[in-house]
């Protein structure tokens, strides 16, 4: 063998090694990666059902009349969209308005006369503050002067006792001391006329407070008489502007007006009588029917849902995310019910109506891809068919 072609054998020897080096090191990383996805990373599963529909709740209201009445307007027609408060049908309020007019000035007449009580009061209390204040002013001078008169009738006392010891050693005459004893006797005389004119003026002060406390409870009295007149006027003013509200039937709820009796203005209408039917647009729920072995165990109240309407393209028009809210116990033709409630606001163009198919997709958990394969062949092993599942990368 030539030295150049044993070179060439030697040089593509060696290039095969490192080739398949390479692919070897490469399965191997590759390998690795797979087991690391296949053990450890993750998967959403969602159980999927198409046998699910839209359910709306039905709400009627009955408008009745709480009173008799005479048809004045008819202000709605049958079909139109009401919304609450709106006025329906007006009954005559004449009467009643007249009896309104007559309770509002008897409760004008009775605060006026509740003012005049007032200014009574006012007026009453004002007098005697300044008559007692007179009163005590005039106590008060004379407990003054008849302080003054004791302490005068005491030094006429004694100039007295002085006359007469006088007289008795008949250094001073009978006269002296019979002059100084009348004057005692004038002071003393003053003296007790000061104290009965005090006696007079203190029953004239009780007197007052007496009389002042009288007329006080008298105009309380004259006030809470007002009072429980105004409270019970008040009262049927009031019946009487629920009466007239009541006179006027207003729609109990926002809806259509489904149906409305057959009445003509003039005509009476009795109390109780119906002569409307409203009905609301209900809530939105969303009915689902799954195989047992999709539903119990796996899903369960408060997990996630999408759901995609029958007819309508979610790349076109999206879809409607929705709750779990209850999932029945029971297995019925082979099926289990889940009811779900929309969540957040569905998109402006999908249509939401009653009995409206879709198809529904739960998040039931998150499981590896080693897990769901053990999972299948626990299925297949046991005989039962594997139910509509989607896995969705973590």
């Amino acid at each position: 063998m030539s030295t150049p072609f044993f070179h060439t054998t030697r040089s593509i020897t060696s290039d095969s090694i490192r080739a398949l080096v390479a692919a070897t090191a490469l399965g191997v990383l590759l390998l690795v990666a797979w087991a690391i996805w296949f053990f450890t990373v993750e998967i959403t599963t969602y159980s999927v059902t198409e046998d699910a529909r839209l359910e709306q709740e039905q709400n009627t209201v009955h408008v009745s009349t709480q009173r008799v009445g005479r048809v004045v307007h008819i202000e709605a027609e049958l079909g139109d969209t009401l919304e609450k408060d709106d006025v329906l049908i007006r009954l005559d309020t004449s009467v009643l308005n007249l009896s309104l007019q007559g309770d509002s000035k008897i409760s004008g007449s009775l605060r006026d006369q509740l003012e005049s009580v007032r200014r009574e009061r006012e007026l009453l209390d004002k007098k005697f503050v300044e008559d007692e204040k007179a009163l005590s002013d005039q106590l008060n001078l004379l407990e003054q002067q008849y302080q003054l008169q004791l302490d005068n009738q005491e030094i006429q006392a004694d100039v007295t006792d002085r006359y007469e010891r006088l007289l008795q050693k008949q250094q001073s005459s009978e006269l002296d001391y019979l002059a100084a004893k009348r004057t005692y006797q004038q002071i003393a005389m003053a003296t007790l006329k000061v104290q009965a004119d005090i006696h007079a003026l203190e029953d004239r002060r009780a007197q007052l407070i007496s009389e002042y406390q009288l007329e006080v409870s008298a105009l309380k009295q004259r006030h809470q008489d007002i009072d429980g007149k105004i409270a019970e006027v008040d009262t049927r003013i009031q019946q009487s502007h629920l009466a007239v509200s009541e006179q006027n039937l207003r729609a109990p709820i926002t809806g259509v007006l489904a149906s409305l009796a057959k009445i003509r203005e003039g005509e009476v209408l009795v109390a109780g009588q119906q002569v409307a039917t409203i009905q609301a647009e209900g809530v939105i729920s969303i009915q689902a029917f799954f195989p047992p072995a999709l539903a119990l165990g796996h899903i369960q109240p408060g997990q996630r849902a999408q759901v995609k309407l029958d007819g309508f393209s979610w790349a076109r028009y999206g879809q409607l995310e929705a709750r779990v809210e209850r999932v029945a116990s029971a297995v019925q033709q082979d099926k289990v019910l889940v009811q779900l409630s929309l969540r957040g606001e569905p998109p402006p163009n999908l249509p939401l109506l009653h009995d409206l198919p879709a198809r529904v997709e739960i998040a039931t958990g998150k499981k590896t891809p080693y897990q769901l394969l053990l999972q299948r062949t626990g299925e297949l092993l046991s005989g039962k068919a594997p139910g509509k599942t989607v896995e969705e990368g973590a």
